[in-house]
């Protein structure tokens, strides 16, 4: 699936996947927008562009909300591994380290990113807010 990003740690592969549910699950818990909780959790990131600049994400690195990107991780890993609890992403941050966990994350949030900057352009090009028919409601 577009988005999805596999990575080895504990000796097991996992896969993130920062969709629609996992986006939500991070809104729903922290009562903030999800871009503005990448706000958050890496400050000196202000767009998705930062995301691919790797002189940006190591900048970043210095100013990671640990919490919050454990929270990124614990919802990105739910769709593949519904079991995953807070106690495995800590160990699976610490199997990989900060370097590479942060990678991981940055990765996950830039094709997040990705997809949200896709369907912004797709809807703008076509100046429909829907390209879904509409559904019968049943009545005559």
């Amino acid at each position: 699936m577009r988005g999805e990003v596999g990575f080895t740690a504990l000796g097991e592969s996992w896969t993130m996947f920062l969709g629609t549910a996992a986006q939500c699950a991070l809104e729903e818990e922290h009562d903030k927008g999800f871009f503005a909780l990448v706000q958050d959790a890496i400050p000196s990131v202000s767009g998705p562009a930062d995301l691919e600049d790797p002189a940006k994400m190591a900048e970043a690195a210095r100013s990671f909300r640990i919490g919050t990107l454990r929270q990124f991780a614990f919802h990105g890993l739910r769709k593949h591994h519904p079991d995953v609890s807070l106690d495995d992403v800590n160990e699976i941050i610490d199997d990989l380290g900060m370097a590479d966990f942060g990678g991981v994350i940055g990765s996950a949030i830039a094709a997040a990113a990705d997809k949200a900057g896709a369907t912004e352009q797709k809807v703008a090009k076509s100046g429909n807010r829907s390209t879904r028919a509409p559904k019968r409601t049943g009545k005559v």
